[in-house]
């Protein structure tokens, strides 16, 4: 029978293996897709969330403008064109067909003017841009003789201007756009932006300094760090694995076995994720790949006890009881815990059919030390009463963030240079977003126009700001036509007889501006007649939502996602502990489960009241950690439930190499990895601790 096990489960790897292996499944890079779904509301988040994280932005800096124009120069000529587009929003390329059709553009803020009839203050505020000094004729005056046009203009904002002046500095900025192929690949990009690191550095001097902005340039810096922090950390639990088993086995003869197992387990968890997603995050990978260390508990006991039918039972109890804490998630309605129980589950079955199928078959022969557990006896009440004082004291203090800038801190430099950008800029605002969906592009423009009139003073930027309606053009033809025979002849002594008529007697233009004479602009086009409104400072949704817009804050869009996965977790957590309860019982009797379940209950307690008496927020990962926690703790109390002579070796063994690497990743500079080590590994220690301090005669 066990033969045909084996072949079966041969033939089952290598099928699937080679059918994902020819259909590879995409992975998921985005962390916002770990918690959005599919849904028309959320894919606009992560969309909105997309297009304006894809942006670098280049800021020279020198005390006198014509060295940082040549610094900006430079940096320009050694970007690599193929992977980065240079963003350049001067109006001034498109003033030739803006021009053609000045009669139809107005300011709303003269529009409103002239609407209610105030011509003398319209008047006004053109013979200050007449003798403005400083002032720009875009048109001759015969043609434009209340300089609406330059008024109209100067409403799209400093598009065209990328030089400025701020503390006694010139800053010259250029601002680069991600091309596809690039943001598509983040192993790509991170070597494309590298480049640009490169040239900030040989740029940086002699007075002149580069500043780089922009989430690929955190990305970069982030991902390298811990690149380099984990390869580190993987060297260091090597080493400490192969000591523990030098140590403990006086042999690195079972590391092979334990490797192979490992690897085939990640791998029939990968399989399995791909047979039933199209894609895959990579949060699947850093939270399964994980918890399969578990599996590596499983060939400790065969090594440690050498006989299958001693831990036979425990084994599967604990493979039984870990799956069935993760099939729950299946059913969370987070796409992200659904991947984990799948890999996970996969995964964990796959080690434990090849320690039961094949490990048989290996004849290795190791002798083995002893550890003496002597001291814990006498210390079992201290460690009780500090899991209980701190679990139970700790949840006064526990709060929680779910803001997803709490998940990373950037370096100082790089908070600096953002810092700078915004106070350059002026982009140190709140920014939100409308989401206009209109039955036509004509009716979408009325309706972003509409939502413009009710703003207030609240600055933005939308479609309808440089591409008015025709219906508005028509209007703002008339309103100028209006100003003229009321105000002209008295305004205008400058003008002769003839070039009045003229501009008296014009007639409206045959056609309208229309978005197909202005490409650039349709990056506020997010759908097929849909469009976004980019706002700032700005709290009043209401306005957004009376005319059928959707009202969109990223930031707090994405914090109530996270929230709600949260508490979707948090939620799951009993469930998980009532079906296991029932689970082990029928194995068991009520009480032992009780005594096997409770050490993965005080740890999961500990770890949230250390977090609350530390003063560390509580977010989503911290409560993914303590499913983590349960599942070890469940393989520890099952196994040392067992009664066999060697398990609490084993489960010092798997414990001590979990706990040590976890610990590591505490001291990384990322902040989410850093706070998933910090509470898995005073998780696990407290789960081993406490299943050591409990009695299971009625399990034997």
């Amino acid at each position: 029978m066990k033969k045909f096990l084996r072949i079966l489960y041969i033939l089952i790897f290598v099928i699937a293996g080679v059918f994902v292996f020819l259909h590879p499944a995409k992975t998921e890079t985005n962390i916002l897709r770990a918690v959005f779904s599919d849904s028309s509301a959320d894919r606009t988040v992560v969309k909105l969330s997309g297009r304006y994280s894809s942006k670098i932005n280049v800021i020279a800096e020198s005390f006198d403008s014509q060295t940082s124009s040549a610094a900006a120069e430079k940096f320009l000529q050694s970007i690599d064109k193929e992977a980065f587009e240079v963003k350049d929003f001067d109006f001034s390329k498109f003033l030739e067909t803006y021009s053609m059709y000045h009669k139809n553009l107005l300011s709303p803020q003269t529009a409103r003017k002239l609407e209610t009839h105030r011509y003398d203050e319209v008047s006004a505020e053109a013979y200050t841009r007449l003798f403005d000094p400083l002032g720009v004729t875009i048109l001759p005056l015969d043609e434009d003789p209340f300089m609406l046009f330059a008024d109209y203009l100067q409403l799209l904002g400093n598009s065209g201007v990328d030089e400025f002046f701020y503390n006694d500095k010139y800053y010259k900025i250029i601002s680069l756009e991600v091309k596809n192929d690039s943001a598509l690949s983040p192993e790509l990009l991170n070597r494309k932006v590298k480049t640009l690191v490169r040239a900030q550095e040989n740029l940086s001097a002699g007075g002149t300094k580069i500043y780089l902005t922009g989430a690929p340039v955190h990305s970069y810096f982030a991902s390298s760090k811990s690149m380099f922090e984990i390869n580190v950390i993987c060297v260091l639990s090597a080493v400490f694995v192969i000591g523990l088993c030098l140590f403990y086995f006086r042999s690195l003869n079972p590391l092979v076995p334990i490797c192979v197992s490992l690897g085939a387990g990640i791998l029939s968890g990968y399989i399995a994720a791909s047979l039933v997603f199209s894609t895959i995050h990579v949060l699947t990978f850093v939270f399964s790949t994980t918890l399969i260390g578990i599996c590596i508990d499983y060939s400790l006991h065969y090594f440690i006890e050498k006989d299958l039918a001693k831990i036979f039972k425990s084994l599967t109890v604990s493979m039984i009881s870990t799956v069935s804490a993760f099939a729950v998630l299946i059913f969370s309605g987070v796409e992200l815990l659904s991947q984990i129980a799948v890999f996970t589950i996969a995964g964990l079955f796959s080690v434990y059919l090849i320690v039961v199928l094949f490990y048989p078959l290996l004849n290795i022969n190791s002798q083995t030390r002893r550890f003496e557990f002597s001291l814990l006896n006498k210390t079992k009440r201290i460690i009780a009463a500090i899991v209980v004082f701190a679990g139970v004291g700790g949840m006064f203090f526990v709060k929680f963030n779910d803001d997803i800038r709490n998940l990373y801190v950037p370096s100082k430099e790089l908070a600096a240079a953002e810092k700078l950008f915004a106070q350059i800029t002026d982009g140190d605002k709140k920014t939100s977003f409308a989401v206009v969906e209109g039955r036509d592009f004509q009716d979408l423009l009325h309706r972003e126009e509409w939502i413009s009139r009710n703003l207030g003073d609240v600055k933005f930027l939308a479609l309808s700001k440089f591409v008015p309606s025709e219906k508005q053009q028509k209007k703002n033809f008339e309103l100028r036509k209006n100003l003229y025979k009321n105000s002209l002849e008295n305004y205008a002594e400058f003008l002769s007889r003839k070039d009045v008529q003229k501009l008296l007697n014009e007639q409206p233009a045959k056609d309208f501006l229309t978005l197909d004479k202005t490409l650039p602009l349709e990056e506020f086009l997010i759908g097929e007649n849909t469009s976004v409104m980019v706002l700032y400072d700005f709290n009043r949704p209401e306005i957004i939502t009376q005319n059928g817009g959707k009202y969109v804050d990223v930031q707090r869009d994405i914090s109530e996602r996270i929230k709600t996965c949260r508490e979707a977790c948090v939620k799951m957590l009993l469930p998980v502990f009532v079906i296991l309860f029932l689970l082990l019982s029928l194995i068991y009797k009520p009480r032992t489960a009780a005594k096997i379940l409770a050490p993965s209950i005080l740890a999961g307690g500990f770890s949230v009241g250390i977090l609350g008496l530390t003063g560390q927020a509580v977010n989503l990962f911290h409560i993914l950690a303590i499913f983590l926690i349960i599942g070890f703790g469940l393989d520890y109390s099952v196994f040392i439930a067992g009664g066999e002579k060697h398990s609490k070796d084993a489960v010092l063994l798997s414990c001590a190499t979990s706990v040590f690497s976890f610990m590591l990743l505490a001291f990384t500079g990322f902040k989410l990895i850093s706070s998933l080590g910090f509470i898995l590994s005073i998780g696990l220690a407290v789960s081993y601790l406490t299943s050591l301090l409990f009695e299971y005669a009625e399990a034997e």
